[in-house]
């Protein structure tokens, strides 16, 4: 077993702390429950003592003298078990209430650390199982360390008050106790550091049974489960990880009770020699049959109290060593940041440039964007045209400073980006990405989601869905814009691709930003729609800066300039007719897809 460094020490204050944070009104009466309940064991082993010898000295007398001060230690004893039982129901509820708190407390710890690590992240499947693993501790570990150590202070109380009780008897009695209980703190010493060790090595596996129990059960693979036949070969992925994963669980548990089987011989020879020991004192008269009554109790909640004292400090170990898998995640760094001396991004007024600029995914080595150089001025329409792979997305998120460049910069107005704080300068741009989110939200609200900052304004989110063509459609519905759309919940409406397509350009335009991007806006749109919505261009576009990116070469004709983007490079710029004229990879590529269109 590995002692605690001091980095552990520092955790386990940490998530003391993050306990007192969340709940210190709870926490401080949790820890005065547990100390009034610490008393009640020995007041109550006092109790049976003086009930027992009464009822025997009226016994032996055959005389009803003592029956009243009987009937006063049977109420007290009554009382006692009631305050006992009361103080316990309450320290549950106590405890419920405090893990509710910690709970949300650990939740939006996670929420918050979550929306703020950058997307590098999230390209990374370490990540994924940082967060599995701190998903899975964090609402209740550091719940349990308190607990763990009210416990202990509980359960070491009680354990003082008895053994100093059973000293009185024989101090070997103290030390039987104590030695009998060795085997146990051995055994969940032992085990909870076999089983961090075991859970965390499987953390992959236990995310891709995670994953094939989505594909059968989730609603975006549901259509090509059917289609294809593939649900008993996952079915069968899925229980071959699953049955992997808890056989080996289910082996150290196996290991573990067989051990415990042997400690609970000791703990059973211990008590044998204490009764056996209690058992002659009382007989040779030593001690009263109140005596002996008390000491087989106090022997008895003695163990007891070793066992939650010792239960608890392997409690403590293990929560010690899963709640790292917590604080790993939460000390996450965040690399998209605001470099000093910290600017404000101001509302561009004149140009954003991309210079020299580098840029490779983690993990990695070729570069997909190259020495990328390229201006924006204000107000114009660019478009970026090219082959899948040729980096017009990547682009678009280092616009917007999703990404920083390895190499290079971004100047907006002539000042570095990277200075600028990273939320403040994203107010600059709405984008309606290629793999935009649907929300089971109302109409409504979709659309208010491009700008949330601010009071939600229901004539802007009906001038937003005009724009894109939405609006009539929302009108129809049963509540209109108050209607849910999606179909995870009750009373919902569910909508064509195209349609939510239409809904993702509305919340775009929603957000009202001075810059614009539109990548494959109109993938899902049929011909018609396609031809309404790009009819109205210049008015959805006005007095903003635009980037279109689009495959249809029909639609880019309308920017201003366009860039041709190959390998990660930028190869060609003009407009339509100019790079028509130069009979370049434009000219190629717009040739070849309108012959497809010649009958």
């Amino acid at each position: 077993m590995n002692y605690p460094s001091n980095k552990s020490r520092l955790l386990f204050i940490k998530a003391v702390r993050l306990v007192w944070e969340s709940a210190p009104g709870w926490a401080t009466t949790n820890i005065f429950i547990s100390v009034i309940r610490s008393i009640f064991p020995l007041v109550l082993v006092y109790l049976i003592k003086q009930l027992v010898d009464g009822i025997a000295e009226a016994a032996g007398q055959n005389s009803d003298i003592n029956s009243s001060l009987i009937i006063w230690y049977i109420l007290a004893v009554v009382i006692t078990i009631f305050l006992d039982e009361a103080a316990t129901s309450l320290g549950n509820l106590v405890r419920n209430k405090q893990s509710y708190r910690l709970e949300s407390y650990m939740h939006s710890l996670l929420h918050s650390k979550s929306i703020q690590l950058d997307l590098q992240h999230f390209e990374n499947p370490e990540y994924y199982d940082s967060l599995a693993r701190a998903a899975r501790e964090a609402p209740y570990r550091p719940n349990t360390i308190v607990n763990n150590l009210i416990s202990i202070a509980r359960g070491l109380l009680s354990l003082l008050l008895m053994a100093g009780l059973l000293i009185y008897l024989h101090w070997l009695i103290v030390i039987i106790l104590l030695a009998a209980n060795i085997p146990g703190i051995w055994l969940r010493l032992h085990y909870a550091g076999v089983l961090y060790n075991f859970k965390r090595e499987q953390t992959p596996a236990a995310r891709k049974t995670a994953y094939f129990k989505w594909l059968l059960t989730g609603d975006r693979p549901s259509r090509e489960l059917r289609l294809f036949g593939l649900g008993e070969y996952f079915t069968k992925l899925f229980n071959k990880n699953f049955n992997k994963l808890k056989e080996e669980e289910i082996s150290i548990i196996s290991k573990r009770t067989l051990i415990e089987l042997v400690a609970g011989i000791f703990k059973a020879a211990a008590f044998l020699l204490a009764l056996g020991y209690i058992a002659k004192e009382t007989v040779s008269s030593q001690i009263s049959v109140g005596d002996m009554a008390m000491y087989l109790v106090a022997f008895r909640q003695g163990m007891v109290y070793i066992k939650d004292v010792f239960s608890s400090l392997a409690g403590l170990y293990e929560d010690n060593l899963f709640i790292s898998d917590t604080f790993e995640f939460l000390n996450l760094k965040e690399k998209i940041v605001a470099v000093p001396p910290v600017i404000e991004p101001g509302n561009f007024s004149s140009s954003i440039k991309v210079e020299n600029l580098f840029f490779s995914y983690p993990g990695t080595s070729e570069p997909l964007l190259k020495n990328l150089n390229l201006g924006i001025r204000k107000g114009e329409t660019i478009a970026l045209v090219g082959a899948n792979g040729a980096g017009k997305s990547t682009l678009v998120r280092l616009l917007c400073r999703l990404y920083d460049p390895i190499e290079g910069k971004i100047t907006l107005d002539g000042k570095n980006i990277t200075h600028m704080d990273p939320a403040l300068y994203r107010r600059l741009f709405s984008v309606i990405f290629q793999d935009f989110m649907l929300y089971n939200l109302s109409a409504g609200d979709n659309i208010w989601m491009g700008d949330v900052l601010k009071p939600q304004n229901r004539e802007r989110i009906k001038s937003s869905a005009s724009q894109t063509g939405i609006d009539e459609l929302i009108e129809a519905l049963p509540k209109g814009y108050d209607t849910v759309i999606g179909r995870l919940f009750d009373d919902s409406r569910e909508l064509s691709w195209g349609e939510w397509q239409k809904i993702a350009m509305a919340r775009a335009l929603y957000r009202n930003a001075p810059v614009l991007i539109l990548d494959e806006p109109t993938s899902a749109l049929d011909a018609t729609t396609e031809y309404e919505v790009f009819s109205r261009f210049k008015e959805i576009t006005r007095d903003r800066t635009s980037i279109l990116i689009s495959h249809r070469f029909s639609n880019v004709s309308l920017a201003d300039r366009i860039l041709v983007l190959d390998k990660g490079t930028i190869v060609e710029e003009g407009t339509h007719q100019a790079l028509m004229k130069a009979g370049g990879l434009y000219s190629e590529m717009f040739t070849k897809q309108s012959s497809g269109y010649k009958l």
